[in-house]
């Protein structure tokens, strides 16, 4: 064998990459190539295993290679996605530690249930209560799993902090939280208070929950405060005092959080390396307000709100997200209302509303959904496409039905599929009744205006009358495109009609590409 071959690094380096090369989703032959040559060759023995073991290894795999007579696994019959379930069938020896304990150094990443593929079924591997509780009550002057730096959990109830206080280790970096349960669990806020101390190097924290109280929003709040060096952060409803720690975090990169309503704050939040910002709030207002006070290179923003907005305080927030937001940073733009206005108080944005977001031209990806009418001609639609030359994602009121006819003609439609080279999926609401008037499908005002990137094209509420003429234009300008969807739902006796002739017309667009 090479002198090379010796070297720990050349190993370590060949070894990953053969996890690069293997492409399929299970990466069966990486984990059987791995194995083969720790089993096969001493020198490749413990860099085979480490890279193994850091890529799969979990707390099952590793109770699994101790002692068959130690542990069983049984089917669990009461569950519906078979799991099999590891039970304790004798008394843990010391010996046994130290087999667990081989394998446990070499564990980076851990959730609690691991999948297996066996025979081509999937397979839910859990863990008996009692062997884990014996696990965790071993040699408690040592970690669980010292090397750990990935943890990913699911509590339920008290049982389930049982082993997770051994786990938490210092070199964690990386800890995911989903809280279950429905009714209090003993010692949950005490826990989370824990996690700051117990793991000082934690870089990227999630906790979701079902039903956050407000004692445990103010325990995980304290437990932000306390940690100094976190790029991610996703939680739910947090305390007002801690978003000024957060916002002088250096390493802070991502933050995703839900807001107070009336959430009032005092000073101005800097975020100077924050690029990722995820909003939900009850109110729009609260996030106009958050959003002006930061001063920051942001790359992607979504706000999502639970009440319905007009289209005047919509006009303020992309004013001050002018304002606030670097122009030549933001990339993607998601805003969305879940709440539809009643039809009395229904309001529509213009293009000069829209007229602070053309200033953002890098952007990439913009998802509007906002509750509202967009009122858009093709003078708009010109306007946009020249102002937002890379976009790749447009999305405008795909889930809205408005009461107003839409003003952009295929004319408007041209100038996307001209200025925007890099589209790849639009959702507009286009008035096809030009086209339909036609009598000559040949469409010579096009020239050769067709798009070579577009794949999904949804048209939302677009009315159709004739689908053989508008798949016809269609199909002449967008010959790339595999999808052409739209909202109208055949269940409902109202939208039934222009639901089918959309239906004939994305059948009839497939068929004459081909």
């Amino acid at each position: 064998m090479a002198h090379c071959l010796f070297i720990s690094e050349i190993q370590l380096s060949i070894f990953q990459w053969i996890f690069v090369l293997d492409t399929s989703h299970e990466k069966h032959t990486a984990q059987a190539t791995l194995a083969a040559l720790a089993r096969t060759c001493s020198a490749f023995r413990d860099i085979a295993l480490d890279v193994l073991w850091q890529q799969f290894g979990t707390i099952a795999r590793a109770i699994q290679c101790m002692p068959h007579d130690l542990w069983g696994g049984d089917l669990n019959t009461r569950s519906e996605s078979g799991c099999i379930c590891l039970k304790l069938h004798r008394h843990l020896t010391k010996d046994d530690w130290n087999f667990f304990r081989k394998y446990a150094l070499r564990i980076r990443h851990l959730s609690l249930a691991t999948q297996d593929v066996r025979r081509g079924k999937t397979l839910i591997v859990d863990i008996d209560d009692e062997l884990l509780a014996c696990l965790a009550s071993m040699d408690a002057t040592q970690p669980l799993l010292p090397n750990l730096t990935s943890l990913e959990w699911i509590i339920y109830d008290e049982r389930d902090l049982r082993l997770i206080r051994r786990i938490m280790t210092k070199s964690l970096t990386s800890l995911f939280l989903e809280v279950w349960a429905i009714s209090p669990v003993p010692n949950l806020q005490q826990f989370i208070s824990s996690i700051a101390p117990a793991c000082p190097s934690l870089r990227k924290l999630t906790v979701h929950s079902v039903a956050l109280s407000s004692h445990l929003r103010y325990s995980v709040s304290q437990t932000l405060c306390h940690l100094h060096h976190l790029t991610t952060i996703h939680c739910g409803v947090l305390d007002a005092e801690v978003f000024d720690h957060m916002s002088r975090l250096p390493s802070l990169i991502e933050l995703k959080f839900a807001l107070q309503p009336n959430t009032e704050f005092q000073n101005e939040l800097l975020f100077e390396q924050l690029q990722v910002l995820d909003v939900h709030a009850q109110d729009i207002a609260s996030a106009v307000d958050l959003v002006s006070r930061m001063r920051n290179k942001l790359t992607t923003l979504s706000i999502f709100s639970d009440d319905h907005t007009g289209a005047s305080v919509l006009a303020r927030l992309f004013h001050r997200l002018s304002t606030s937001v670097s122009h030549y940073s933001l990339r993607r733009l998601q805003i969305m209302v879940a709440e539809r206005p009643p039809h009395d108080s229904f309001s529509v944005l213009k293009l000069e509303d829209l007229q602070p977001l053309l200033s953002f031209n890098q952007i990439t990806h913009v998802h509007l959904d906002v509750g509202c009418g967009i009122a858009l001609d093709d003078v708009a639609a010109l306007e946009l496409s020249q102002s937002w030359p890379n976009i790749v994602q447009l999305m405008l009121n795909k889930f809205l039905e408005t009461p107003l006819p839409s003003s952009m003609s295929p004319i408007g439609l041209l100038c996307f599929l001209k200025h925007c080279p890099n589209l790849m999926e639009l959702t507009l609401e286009i008035d096809f009744s030009f086209i339909e008037e036609q009598d000559d499908r040949s469409h010579y005002w096009v020239g050769d205006t067709s798009h070579q990137h577009l794949s999904v094209f949804d048209v939302t509420y677009s009315k159709i009358h004739d689908a053989a003429k508008v798949a016809a234009f269609l199909s002449g300008v967008l010959p790339r495109t595999v999808h052409v969807l739209y909202s109208w739902i055949h269940a409902l006796d109202d939208q039934r009609e222009y639901a089918e002739r959309w239906n004939e017309a994305s059948r009839l667009f497939m068929r004459m590409k081909k």
